[in-house]
């Protein structure tokens, strides 16, 4: 009863958001029915945006809803426009330059498992692959293994060095490393699937299966599957199927990434559809405590 309660609280709550965004979208799009330029599209998803996190402001959003609501595609349709709107963890992925700083000096558990992780994956060269993160991430212009190529700012001064920003900056990374390696077998890899590019906790709530596999690889397989099946959040570390050993463990972190039971920030994906017009859809991070908005991003408008 309960847990139905808490998913009618957040559904409604997530259906008056809509509604308070779709007010304001009806409203501006009727003064502009005519000639749909890019900056213009920009401009209204910008503006729905302001809008949308302002509500954000007004409500407190507890653990419990971020939990029965996140995932879950909600969608509100009002004449002929429609929004959608998913919330989910931003602490349900590893945080690729935390695990970068965790094996750097290659004597650590985390590199062995990193490494073996890789080699399952049917990777080549999994060490070379580390020494470009690992170049990467420092701010040096020295390989971390002299002659093995791993410097990328030494062939392509542009590249950034210091951190691994984003998916594109990635996306450069491993399509150097398939090159200097000849090893197509990269691109088979869904990293997508493990890594983000903020953050250094980890919510045991949110993980998938695949990356507590790699997380607690020494772990009763049992264990895990109750962990990936359970359908209520679990509210402290000492509720979970292991054992008091065990548990202590992951207290003390795993691949660089403190293990905790909360959510503190929250990645929001929207889609705004104006009906013979275009089609918008953005995403950006909120902060549930403090209420602020970081990471915004448009990531695509396409026109009708």
């Amino acid at each position: 009863m309960m847990k139905k309660g808490i998913v009618l609280f957040t559904t409604l709550m997530i259906l008056m958001l809509l509604l308070s965004v779709m007010v304001y979208f009806l409203e501006f799009t009727k003064k502009a029915k005519d000639q749909v330029t890019y900056e213009f599209a920009l401009l209204q998803t910008n503006s729905i945006v302001t809008n949308l996190v302002s509500y954000f402001k007004t409500i407190d959003l507890d653990q419990q809803s971020i939990f029965y609501g996140s995932g879950v595609p909600f969608t509100l349709e009002l004449g002929t426009h429609t929004v959608t709107l998913e919330i989910n963890s931003a602490h349900k992925l590893l945080d690729i330059n935390t695990l970068a700083h965790a094996i750097e000096t290659k004597d650590t558990p985390a590199y062995t498992e990193f490494v073996n992780f890789l080699y399952t994956k049917r990777l080549r060269d999994p060490e070379l692959f580390i020494d470009i993160l690992l170049d990467t991430v420092d701010n040096d212009k020295e390989e971390k293994n002299s002659g093995s190529g791993s410097e990328i700012v030494l062939l392509n001064p542009r590249f950034a060095n210091g951190a691994i920003y984003n998916q594109k900056h990635f996306d450069t990374i491993i399509e150097y490393y398939a090159t200097v390696s000849n090893d197509q077998d990269i691109y088979n890899i869904a990293f997508e699937n493990y890594f983000s590019f903020r953050g250094g906790s980890l919510d045991i709530n949110y993980l998938s299966k695949e990356l507590l596999n790699l997380l607690f690889h020494d772990a009763n397989s049992f264990s895990l599957s109750q962990i990936v099946d359970h359908n209520e959040r679990y509210e402290e570390l000492d509720e979970l199927p292991f054992d008091e050993y065990y548990l202590k463990k992951i207290n003390s972190g795993r691949m660089g990434h403190s293990i905790g039971v909360e959510s503190a920030l929250i990645k929001v994906d929207a889609s705004f559809e104006y009906t013979e017009q275009f089609r918008s859809s953005i995403e950006f991070f909120y902060d549930v405590k403090n209420k602020v908005l970081s990471g915004y991003k448009v990531k695509d408008i396409t026109f009708e």
